[in-house]
């Protein structure tokens, strides 16, 4: 679609019309910035897709375990590079387009949010931002009305109960907001503007790969292959799972354990599916199927972990069977299955970096 196309403007508001709907389970995945990503560069009429917004993001590499407590926050892209910055701007550049960010710390004003998403809306690029509705993980901005006190766009959360009643919904299916800013989990809003290179080179991936996936600590944090023996550790840590089951804490236990299968289920099943592809293209390198085999076995391990606890679902069944030692126990041997084919992808993906 021509950038162009659907763009609606009167005086102190513009709307671009037509920018796909982003939520989880959109492009069958469940990772909101790539979503947003493939989303607003399918509407500049970039055509990729949502594996290739995973890998070229490093999003699709990343898994983090905080060693200090049960956080709900683990496995945020955010986490992904040992600068928060990073995954944003690898996905962005890797379409040979300008990035710009404004975070509302130290001290961006609400004026100043507003100047730089009008400037980009006016010019036809949709914003990628973090809050706005609810938590602080990735949106998309499409339009602005009175002067920009007002906006619209698409929000993974904009259809739960909690967030619909205070919203208004446009006949697009925009929300409309006018409550952005005193969202506190509003925290920041990217560009993805004009095009001013080329799209990121395979051998560049490759290294962002290996530098996501080595095993390091950084703060209260493990990532990389190092989060794994810290979930390991997490969930076969008979303390942290009284005998007589305590649900809001099993529910607090059960989301970090979720989070973490879902991250690596969406994050290698499409690490997978982008270097089949490769193998598909180039037959000669032998290394792309190997890649890729080594990462399917990752996602496959994932499935297992979910049949284990008896779905994918965060109810109260899940709870019960996460609070049996033996279901724990098997799980932890998933987490080492995990940890050894990521770690042979790894060694591959070195490989491979050194052919390019």
């Amino acid at each position: 679609m021509n950038m162009n196309n659907g763009k609606q403007s009167v005086e102190g508001s513009t709307i671009l019309y037509g920018v796909p709907k982003v939520g989880y389970g959109e492009y069958g995945g469940c990772t909101p910035f790539p979503i947003c990503l493939k989303a607003a560069a399918n509407y500049l009429g970039e055509d990729i897709d949502y594996d290739y917004a995973m890998v070229v993001s490093g999003a699709a590499f990343r898994l983090t375990w905080d060693e200090t407590c049960w956080n709900g926050g683990n496995v945020d892209v955010i986490f992904a590079f040992d600068d928060p910055e990073m995954v944003y701007k690898n996905g962005i550049e890797a379409l040979g387009r300008k990035f710009e960010l404004l975070t509302r710390e130290p001290k961006a004003t609400k004026e100043d949010f507003i100047s730089f998403i009008k400037k980009q809306i006016d010019k036809g690029y949709p914003c990628i931002g973090l809050g706005f509705i609810g938590p602080p993980e990735a949106c998309l901005i499409t339009g602005y009305r009175n002067e920009g006190k007002t906006l619209l766009g698409w929000n993974f959360f904009q259809d739960c109960p909690e967030y619909a009643a205070v919203l208004k919904f446009d006949d697009s299916g925009y929300f409309i907001t006018d409550s952005w800013w005193e969202n506190k989990d509003t925290v920041a809003v990217m560009a993805m503007g004009e095009k001013t290179s080329s799209p990121m080179p395979l051998k560049t991936m490759v290294q962002n790969a290996i530098t996501v996936l080595s095993g390091r600590r950084q703060g209260n944090y493990a990532k990389g292959l190092m989060a794994y023996d810290a979930w390991k550790k997490a969930i076969t840590d008979e303390s942290q799972f009284p005998v007589e089951p305590i649900l809001p804490l099993l529910a607090e236990r059960l989301m970090c354990q979720g989070d973490a299968t879902d991250c690596i289920s969406d994050g290698r099943s499409n690490v997978a599916k982008f270097f089949r592809k490769l193998a598909e293209q180039n037959p000669e390198q032998p290394l792309f199927r190997e890649i890729a085999g080594k990462f399917h076995a990752v996602a496959q391990n994932s499935y297992e972990m979910y049949r284990t606890l008896g779905g994918w679902q965060r109810g109260e069944n899940q709870m019960r069977q996460l609070s049996v030692r033996e279901n724990r126990l098997k799980i932890a041997e998933l987490i080492d299955k995990c940890k050894a084919a990521d770690s042979e992808a790894l060694q591959l993906l070195q490989k491979l970096e050194e052919t390019l």
